[in-house]
């Protein structure tokens, strides 16, 4: 029973990272005024598939397969949510504040993915969603430092 627990949570975080994925190349081209930013954002959106691909071992490790029906989904909505905030002129600030919350979201999720692992013995996986994890952790970082920066540059265009 644990194990097909852990599958299924492992399947939610595939879904998770790959409904990401298009959300991040969006912001990236988003941020394309702010070479760094822009850059930040498109390492991270290849971090993002690396962790897929990680926990996707993770799943066939524990005899599982990948969901494609919720990574299909997940990667579909992704792709509506990439949209959703164009019509707005403050759309670089509202992309980073859902980055930053969608960061600490992976962060909790990662977190009882490591607890969930350990618990079931699973060291090698504990490992991989620790690796995921320091990733999400500097990015969370990292978006909040920018947060007063996109903020007081979208006041200034609008002043």
């Amino acid at each position: 029973m644990a194990a097909e627990t852990l599958i299924s949570w492992l399947n939610d975080a595939y879904a998770m990272e790959m409904g990401l994925v298009p959300i991040l190349e969006n912001h990236a081209q988003d941020a394309a005024s702010d070479p760094g930013a822009k850059a930040r954002i498109e390492r991270h959106a290849a971090e993002t598939r690396q962790h897929a691909e990680r926990i996707q071992r993770c799943i066939e490790k524990l005899g599982g397969r990948v969901s494609l029906v919720k990574a299909t989904l997940s990667a579909v909505m992704g792709g509506v949510e990439s949209l959703a905030t164009a019509p707005f002129r403050d759309e670089v600030v509202k992309n980073t504040l859902m980055d930053y919350a969608s960061e600490h979201f992976e962060i909790a999720c990662y977190r009882a993915l490591v607890a969930a692992a350990r618990e079931a013995g699973h060291q090698e996986i504990v490992s991989d969603c620790e690796k995921n994890l320091a990733d999400e952790v500097a990015m969370a970082a990292w978006l909040e430092q920018q947060i007063p920066v996109v903020v007081l540059a979208a006041m200034r265009r609008q002043s």
